[in-house]
Protein backbone atom coordinates (compact mmCIF):
# COMPACT_ATOMS: atom_id res chain seq x y z
CA UNK A 1 0.00 0.00 0.00
CA UNK A 2 1.59 3.25 -1.14
CA UNK A 3 1.36 6.60 0.67
CA UNK A 4 1.10 8.38 -2.66
CA UNK A 5 -2.52 7.49 -3.21
CA UNK A 6 -4.60 10.66 -2.95
CA UNK A 7 -7.26 9.11 -0.74
CA UNK A 8 -4.77 7.96 1.88
CA UNK A 9 -3.00 11.32 1.83
CA UNK A 10 -6.29 13.13 2.35
CA UNK A 11 -7.19 10.84 5.26
CA UNK A 12 -3.80 11.47 6.87
CA UNK A 13 -4.17 15.23 6.41
CA UNK A 14 -7.63 15.24 8.01
CA UNK A 15 -6.39 13.10 10.91
CA UNK A 16 -3.37 15.37 11.39
CA UNK A 17 -5.50 18.51 11.36
CA UNK A 18 -7.87 16.96 13.91
CA UNK A 19 -4.99 16.05 16.22
CA UNK A 20 -3.48 19.53 15.92
CA UNK A 21 -6.82 21.22 16.64
CA UNK A 22 -7.51 19.05 19.68
CA UNK A 23 -3.97 19.53 20.98
CA UNK A 24 -4.18 23.32 20.98
CA UNK A 25 -7.29 23.43 23.19
CA UNK A 26 -9.83 23.97 20.39
CA UNK A 27 -13.38 23.00 21.27
CA UNK A 28 -16.76 23.55 19.69
CA UNK A 29 -18.70 26.58 20.79
CA UNK A 30 -21.46 25.95 23.30
CA UNK A 31 -23.80 28.44 24.86
CA UNK A 32 -21.02 29.86 27.02
CA UNK A 33 -23.51 30.18 29.85
CA UNK A 34 -22.90 28.84 33.31
CA UNK A 35 -26.00 27.61 35.03
CA UNK A 36 -28.35 30.10 36.62
CA UNK A 37 -27.99 29.90 40.41
CA UNK A 38 -31.47 31.18 41.22
CA UNK A 39 -33.84 28.46 42.41
CA UNK A 40 -37.13 30.25 41.75
CA UNK A 41 -38.08 33.20 39.62
CA UNK A 42 -41.29 34.83 38.49
CA UNK A 43 -41.14 35.94 34.86
CA UNK A 44 -43.37 38.62 33.38
CA UNK A 45 -43.47 40.36 30.02
CA UNK A 46 -45.61 42.81 28.12
CA UNK A 47 -46.25 40.09 25.55
CA UNK A 48 -46.77 36.83 27.43
CA UNK A 49 -47.45 35.04 24.15
CA UNK A 50 -44.36 36.36 22.38
CA UNK A 51 -41.59 34.11 21.13
CA UNK A 52 -38.91 35.73 23.29
CA UNK A 53 -40.94 35.28 26.49
CA UNK A 54 -41.61 31.62 25.64
CA UNK A 55 -37.95 31.03 24.78
CA UNK A 56 -36.77 32.59 28.06
CA UNK A 57 -39.23 30.43 30.04
CA UNK A 58 -38.03 27.27 28.31
CA UNK A 59 -34.36 28.17 28.81
CA UNK A 60 -34.88 28.86 32.52
CA UNK A 61 -36.76 25.63 33.06
CA UNK A 62 -34.07 23.64 31.21
CA UNK A 63 -31.52 25.31 33.49
CA UNK A 64 -33.41 24.08 36.56
CA UNK A 65 -35.05 27.36 37.59
CA UNK A 66 -38.59 26.92 38.87
CA UNK A 67 -40.76 29.60 37.27
CA UNK A 68 -43.54 30.43 39.69
CA UNK A 69 -45.59 33.55 40.53
CA UNK A 70 -44.83 33.03 44.24
CA UNK A 71 -41.07 33.47 43.79
CA UNK A 72 -39.32 36.14 45.86
CA UNK A 73 -37.82 37.78 42.76
CA UNK A 74 -39.35 38.73 39.45
CA UNK A 75 -37.60 38.85 36.08
CA UNK A 76 -39.45 41.52 34.12
CA UNK A 77 -39.01 41.62 30.35
CA UNK A 78 -39.86 45.29 30.02
CA UNK A 79 -39.45 46.00 26.33
CA UNK A 80 -38.44 44.24 23.15
CA UNK A 81 -37.68 46.37 20.11
CA UNK A 82 -36.74 45.37 16.59
CA UNK A 83 -35.48 47.55 13.81
CA UNK A 84 -34.31 47.41 10.22
CA UNK A 85 -32.39 49.99 8.24
CA UNK A 86 -30.59 50.10 4.92
CA UNK A 87 -26.81 50.23 5.28
CA UNK A 88 -25.78 50.31 1.62
CA UNK A 89 -27.41 51.07 -1.70
CA UNK A 90 -27.07 49.92 -5.30
CA UNK A 91 -26.37 52.26 -8.18
CA UNK A 92 -30.14 52.50 -8.76
CA UNK A 93 -30.65 53.78 -5.18
CA UNK A 94 -32.30 50.61 -3.87
CA UNK A 95 -31.08 49.04 -0.63
CA UNK A 96 -28.31 46.48 -1.20
CA UNK A 97 -27.91 45.51 2.46
CA UNK A 98 -30.05 45.81 5.55
CA UNK A 99 -29.05 45.86 9.20
CA UNK A 100 -31.43 44.17 11.64
CA UNK A 101 -31.36 45.20 15.29
CA UNK A 102 -33.05 43.69 18.29
CA UNK A 103 -33.02 44.97 21.88
CA UNK A 104 -34.40 43.45 25.07
CA UNK A 105 -34.75 45.53 28.22
CA UNK A 106 -35.18 43.67 31.50
CA UNK A 107 -34.92 44.13 35.23
CA UNK A 108 -35.09 41.98 38.34
CA UNK A 109 -37.46 43.25 41.00
CA UNK A 110 -38.52 42.19 44.47
CA UNK A 111 -42.11 41.39 45.50
CA UNK A 112 -42.84 45.11 46.05
CA UNK A 113 -41.78 45.83 42.46
CA UNK A 114 -38.58 47.66 43.41
CA UNK A 115 -35.80 47.20 40.87
CA UNK A 116 -32.88 45.29 42.34
CA UNK A 117 -31.00 44.95 39.05
CA UNK A 118 -31.57 47.05 35.99
CA UNK A 119 -33.23 48.06 33.91
CA UNK A 120 -30.57 46.77 31.53
CA UNK A 121 -30.76 46.52 27.76
CA UNK A 122 -29.29 43.67 25.74
CA UNK A 123 -28.68 44.19 22.03
CA UNK A 124 -27.80 42.21 18.93
CA UNK A 125 -27.53 43.02 15.23
CA UNK A 126 -27.10 41.27 11.91
CA UNK A 127 -26.56 42.41 8.33
CA UNK A 128 -27.92 40.65 5.26
CA UNK A 129 -27.88 41.22 1.50
CA UNK A 130 -31.13 42.37 -0.11
CA UNK A 131 -31.51 40.32 -3.31
CA UNK A 132 -34.24 42.09 -5.26
CA UNK A 133 -34.35 39.15 -7.70
CA UNK A 134 -35.06 36.64 -4.92
CA UNK A 135 -37.63 38.24 -2.65
CA UNK A 136 -38.77 34.96 -1.06
CA UNK A 137 -35.18 33.92 -0.25
CA UNK A 138 -34.41 37.35 1.20
CA UNK A 139 -37.55 37.26 3.35
CA UNK A 140 -36.69 33.77 4.62
CA UNK A 141 -33.14 34.90 5.41
CA UNK A 142 -34.51 37.83 7.43
CA UNK A 143 -36.83 35.50 9.37
CA UNK A 144 -33.92 33.12 10.06
CA UNK A 145 -31.75 35.99 11.29
CA UNK A 146 -34.56 37.21 13.57
CA UNK A 147 -34.78 33.71 15.12
CA UNK A 148 -31.00 33.67 15.63
CA UNK A 149 -31.13 37.13 17.19
CA UNK A 150 -33.86 36.03 19.61
CA UNK A 151 -31.69 33.06 20.61
CA UNK A 152 -28.73 35.39 21.03
CA UNK A 153 -30.73 37.71 23.31
CA UNK A 154 -31.87 34.72 25.37
CA UNK A 155 -28.25 33.54 25.70
CA UNK A 156 -27.16 37.03 26.75
CA UNK A 157 -29.94 37.15 29.35
CA UNK A 158 -29.03 33.74 30.77
CA UNK A 159 -25.38 34.77 30.86
CA UNK A 160 -26.33 37.86 32.87
CA UNK A 161 -28.57 35.81 35.18
CA UNK A 162 -25.79 33.27 35.75
CA UNK A 163 -23.75 35.98 37.48
CA UNK A 164 -26.53 36.74 39.99
CA UNK A 165 -27.07 34.88 43.24
CA UNK A 166 -30.01 34.92 45.63
CA UNK A 167 -27.76 36.27 48.38
CA UNK A 168 -26.80 39.22 46.18
CA UNK A 169 -30.46 39.97 45.47
CA UNK A 170 -31.26 39.61 49.16
CA UNK A 171 -28.53 42.07 50.17
CA UNK A 172 -29.75 44.58 47.57
CA UNK A 173 -33.27 44.19 48.92
CA UNK A 174 -31.99 44.75 52.48
CA UNK A 175 -30.22 47.94 51.41
CA UNK A 176 -33.43 49.23 49.84
CA UNK A 177 -35.31 48.40 53.06
CA UNK A 178 -32.74 50.33 55.12
CA UNK A 179 -32.93 53.33 52.79
CA UNK A 180 -36.70 53.32 53.07
CA UNK A 181 -36.69 53.48 56.89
Amino acid sequence: MSLTTPRLLLSCAVLGATLLASGCGFHLRGTGVDSVELNQLDVTAQNRYGRTYQQVLEALEVDGVQVTPTAAYKLQLLNEAQGRRAVSYTSSATPAEYELTSNLTFQIADRQGRALIGPETLATRRIYVNDKDNIIGTTEEEELLRREMRQDLTRQLLFRLSSITESELSSRESRLDQQGN
